[in-house]
């Protein structure tokens, strides 16, 4: 990609003035749902996944291509839906890039997640420090997100309720609040490892910061959309060895070019997070 790449200065600028908009009006475009994801896991009713179709038994094997289905995948996606069913909540640090925002500068979010869906976005800058921090939790707030930015931008605005969905909260994401996580990313991998539209292929074992991963390839064989987006044609999915979760997420269109990137470290299970993390 050869567009320009907004500087971290340019996008603290552009949220200070969405900021200020906020005093005389409901919100502007795009801070809350910055890093949301395509990702991910939001949309679960219950400890389980709640919204995909598939019978994870009657999934098709993911093998490597033209090898025998005896050297599939060393992981398969019942094991990875079972892992994420023991999962009642998680922290991880969450990088993620969109080339439809920012022209795919990347965004460092500190995570916190708790089923069936309390999220908890903390943007950081290139410090380290907390620019700005995004709270939903389902059926709380009328449904709304609160969203408060640091310093004396966010003094002067106070605390923001936006609805997750409007078009100007979408303006800075593909993806709303209420799709970030690590189920997200299973349900959608279920959905394509069940269309026999897209073929499934184990890609083999990588290594992600010192961790082992198993990498899955899902590839459009018929113009069909993959990993829930419209004009992605090709998923990546690393798989931790250890965690059986999701550890990347990768989205390529029909040229392989890449659309989006998502990555989750340091990924800390079940940590009994309280309401307090939930709280703006």
């Amino acid at each position: 990609m050869t567009e320009r790449v907004s500087s971290p200065t340019e996008r603290k600028i552009d949220l200070g003035r969405l900021f200020l908009k906020s005093l005389g009006k409901k919100l502007a475009y795009g801070l809350v749902i910055a890093g949301l994801v395509c990702c991910a896991g939001g949309s679960c009713r219950s400890a389980r996944l709640a919204d995909h179709t598939t019978d994870p038994a009657g999934l098709k094997p993911i093998t490597t291509p033209g090898k025998t289905g005896s050297e599939a995948s060393p992981v398969t996606l019942n094991e990875v839906t079972g892992a994420y069913e023991r999962v009642l909540d998680y922290a991880c640090l969450y990088e993620k890039e969109e080339r439809a925002i920012s022209n795919g500068e990347k965004q460092t979010i500190r995570l916190s997640f708790r089923k069936p869906l309390d999220v908890r976005l903390e943007w950081l800058n290139d410090q380290g420090r907390v620019d700005q921090t995004a709270v939903y939790r389902q059926g709380f707030n009328e449904g709304k997100v609160l969203a408060r930015r640091s310093g004396l931008l966010g003094s002067l605005a106070g605390k923001l309720r936006l609805d997750p969905n409007e078009s100007l909260a979408l303006s800075d994401s593909r993806h709303p609040i209420t799709e970030v996580g690590l189920g997200k990313i299973i349900e959608r991998a279920l959905k394509d490892a069940a269309n026999p539209r897209i073929s499934s292929s184990y890609a083999g074992e990588e290594t992600l910061d010192g961790r082992s991963s198993y990498k899955l390839d899902f590839t459009s064989t018929a113009n069909e959309a993959v990993g829930g987006l419209e004009a992605a044609r090709k998923s990546l999915i690393w798989i931790d060895r250890e965690l059986k979760l999701p550890a990347r997420l990768e989205l390529y269109d029909a040229a392989n070019a890449l659309l989006e990137r998502h990555r989750f470290k340091q990924v800390s299970i079940n940590q009994k997070l309280s309401d307090k993390t939930f709280t703006l």
